[in-house]
């Protein structure tokens, strides 16, 4: 049950504040990419563009704010990345035991500067996104 979370977690959590460069977690497999490896999700042909709408949309229009998973703070919710979304259907993509260290890959298509911050997040709803708080305390 564990790793059910883990995995879970794991598919949606890149912390994103401030989203400089453009790119994709590969590995696991985020619901935005697993389309790739040929998983039963919808495809996503911007999979690499999960920076909250861009610098003008995150800092103009939403004063700095992002969606947990990357997309544009305004988009109704669920928005698509998140759980509910057209991209998050509840599919585990990796299966981890509690403790397990793993490799992670990210592919950059554009580096303009910025870092990545994983964060995991207990939680076994596939309907419910977690929320930044839960990232945050976890």
């Amino acid at each position: 049950m564990q790793s059910l979370l883990v995995a879970l977690a794991a598919i949606c959590s890149l912390k994103l504040q401030s989203v400089l460069g453009h790119g994709r977690l590969m590995d696991p497999p985020a619901r935005n990419a697993m389309w790739r490896f040929g998983f039963p999700n919808a495809v996503n042909y911007n999979d690499n563009e999960l920076f909250c709408g861009g610098y003008a949309v995150q800092w103009e229009q939403n004063a700095g704010k992002c969606g947990v998973c990357g997309d544009a703070y305004h988009v109704k919710t669920p928005r698509p990345h998140e759980a509910g979304g057209e991209y998050a259907k509840g599919i585990i993509s990796r299966y981890y035991a509690a403790g397990q260290e793993i490799d992670v890959e990210i592919e950059l298509t554009a580096n303009h500067y910025g870092r990545f911050e994983m964060f995991l997040c207990p939680n076994n709803n596939p309907r419910r996104e977690a929320s930044q708080e839960c990232f945050d305390r976890f």
